[in-house]
């Protein structure tokens, strides 16, 4: 049964409870059969139940759960992605978009003050947008697979680099506690560190690791 320290590979479709819309998921056949598009990562993701990797209950449902176990969980606002804060909406006019070249359209998320917001409504030269979560006050529904456990220490140094950097690394080596990734793409010097703290954080606190191209 899967304990609070492993490495646990998941695939999940998440729901909003309200309407039953999708708002994220990693199965590419179930997003072809509901017709949803998107920037979607179709691919499992990493869920460690002692990390803050995804939501609580998500990381709290797994524990004593086994590989190849399917389940539905439902998940309140409040411990999803919290309440609704009408203190967090806020009213701009439409010339500070049109000055940043950006047409506002409802729905639409943009970056206001180095922070993520969503719009909520453009009228009358006035755009009424929120610094909530989108899913803020919604609840949510998740279905969710139990695909496997990593034990290969290699293979979950992968997974936590997948887990940041959202791709496989192209390879990794690992020998006498060193870890040596290498990866051709880009990758920003704050994901590099994360990744550094997580694998000693979550694997060996003795391993010393490299991230290179």
């Amino acid at each position: 049964m899967i304990n609070k320290n492993d490495f646990v590979m998941i695939d999940f479709v998440g729901r909003i409870a309200s309407s039953g819309a999708i708002f994220d998921l990693t199965e590419k056949d179930v997003a072809d059969k509901e017709g949803i598009h998107g920037d979607f990562n179709f691919n499992p993701i990493l869920v460690i139940p002692q990390s803050d990797y995804v939501i609580k209950p998500i990381s709290e449902s797994l524990v004593n759960r086994n590989p190849g176990e399917k389940y539905t969980i439902n998940v309140k606002a409040k411990d999803a992605f919290g309440e609704f804060n009408s203190k967090l909406v806020k009213t701009y006019g439409l010339n500070s978009f049109v000055d940043n070249n950006i047409n506002p359209h409802t729905g639409d998320l943009v970056m206001l003050d180095d922070k993520l917001a969503t719009i909520l409504s453009v009228s009358g030269g006035r755009v009424m947008v929120s610094f909530n979560h989108p899913l803020a006050g919604k609840d949510l529904v998740y279905e969710i697979k139990v695909l496997s456990v990593l034990e290969d220490n290699k293979d979950k140094c992968s997974a936590i680099f997948q887990h940041y950097v959202g791709n496989k690394p192209e390879s990794i080596s690992l020998e006498n506690n060193s870890i040596d990734i290498v990866y051709k793409g880009e990758i920003k010097p704050y994901l590099v560190t994360a990744i550094e703290e997580d694998i000693k954080k979550y694997i060996n606190k003795d391993f010393s690791v490299k991230i290179h191209s």
